[in-house]
């Protein structure tokens, strides 16, 4: 029975093509991704709160420069995303931690450097504001446009709980 007409009253067991409550490619109810969203940020400000507090702690107490105490810095804060992301925001334990690594440098890497290019578009433009709020907005639009989904959908993205639960195929008898 076709009940893809509106108002027919008709009742289908077929899959549900749209819900505001689920996500169809994963499941989820919105609620769930609202959470795992807020958990991404929580991770996010730990992970630059570790960067800021290397940042100033090897310039001010070690005697760095900056441009040197940047790379520890860096490297800090991205562990702290790395683990904190595959823990606590998306729980993908399960997930090959090799792959989920190399993916997430490589997407840091790409991060990086939009964030710089936005950062550097945006500063000349953008008159009477200080350049660490406009470098924030910069790193804000990037992680919502593309580190997070990249995160959410590619790097701590488990193969699907249906896989396991495919029946085996059945073999062709090998009577003769």
């Amino acid at each position: 029975m076709n009940c893809r007409s509106i108002g027919t009253g008709c009742v289908s067991n077929g899959p549900k093509l749209w819900s505001a409550a689920w996500n169809v490619s994963e499941g989820t109810r919105f609620a769930d991704r609202v959470l795992r969203f807020a958990r991404a940020l929580i991770v996010g400000s730990a992970a630059t709160l570790v960067d800021f507090s290397l940042f100033s702690a090897c310039i001010r107490l070690i005697g760095m420069t900056p441009t040197a105490a940047r790379l520890p810095a860096l490297c800090a804060g991205a562990s702290v995303q790395f683990f904190g992301n595959r823990t606590f925001t998306f729980r993908a334990q399960a997930g090959s931690l090799s792959r989920q690594a190399r993916f997430f440098v490589a997407a840091e890497l790409f991060t990086l450097l939009s964030n710089f290019g936005i950062f550097s578009w945006l500063e000349p433009r953008v008159r009477g504001i200080a350049p660490e709020i406009v470098s924030f907005v910069g790193t804000f639009l990037v992680f919502v446009t593309f580190a997070y989904p990249m995160r959410r959908l590619v790097i701590f993205k488990l193969p699907s709980r249906e896989v396991g639960k495919r029946r085996p195929v059945p073999r062709a008898s090998g009577g003769g």
